[in-house]
């Protein structure tokens, strides 16, 4: 079965920690050209996580918190299969630009 949500800790409004919201319902992202989709196995929330759902840094609403983590990869964007030596199934460390 094709997976279209994921579970997810989003905001959806900037304020304090009650903004926090975990949905399990959250809509899957569409890889881009030189995307992967990582299941998590692990999340680090920072500061910058913070500071976005204070509002004190703008980030486009809603967005899911933590900008880096590690997992497995779920899916690589058609366009790379070819091209990266990244496969599904591999185990994987990130961090976003921000």
């Amino acid at each position: 079965k094709l997976q279209v949500t994921m579970k997810a800790v989003v905001i959806r409004t900037p304020g304090d920690a009650s903004a926090l919201s975990v949905e399990t319902d959250y809509p899957k992202p569409t890889l881009l050209p030189n995307q992967v989709l990582v299941e998590n196995t692990y999340a680090g929330l920072n500061f910058i996580d913070t500071y976005q759902r204070s509002g004190l840094y703008k980030a486009s609403l809603p967005f899911v918190c933590g900008n880096e983590g590690g997992g497995v990869i779920r899916e690589i964007h058609p366009e790379q299969q070819e091209a990266t030596s990244l496969q599904v199934g591999d185990l994987v460390v990130y961090t976003q630009p921000t």
